[in-house]
């Protein structure tokens, strides 16, 4: 059994303002991990990417446009959510300003989570209500 609080205030965060977005590590254990993004712009653009976790995605606020290798796309509001198989490449843009996407992705995802953790400790956006 690994059952596990996250507090807050231990979450690790990975800001990157200069970029337009900070992401954090909200939980993990073994078999996954889960993140949130915070995109401060609208038309911040993830390329083209593939890796060979499952991966799931909720828009928490504002919308994103999903787009497959294939070329077909989404566009994603608050409250939709999205799946990606192993190696199914897809884009992400965000079509609004402050847009928040929560990632689930199994298994765990290392690199995030060591890039994560690598950093010194920065300072924590406030809590948002």
């Amino acid at each position: 059994m690994y059952s596990k609080l996250f507090p807050y205030e231990e979450q690790l965060w990975n800001p990157q303002e200069e970029k337009g977005f900070c992401s954090r590590v909200i939980a993990y254990c073994p078999e996954s991990l889960m993140m949130e993004w915070r995109f401060f712009r609208a038309g911040h653009v993830i390329p083209l990417h593939e890796h060979y976790h499952v991966q799931m995605s909720y828009v928490i606020r504002g919308s994103a446009r999903v787009i497959l290798a294939d070329g077909s796309e989404r566009l994603c509001r608050a409250g939709d959510a999205v799946s990606f198989a192993p190696n199914e490449a897809h884009s992400v843009i965000t079509a609004e300003p402050d847009t928040v996407i929560l990632d689930i992705f199994a298994p765990l995802r290392l690199d995030h989570l060591a890039s994560h953790r690598a950093l010194s400790e920065a300072e924590r956006p406030p809590r948002r209500g």
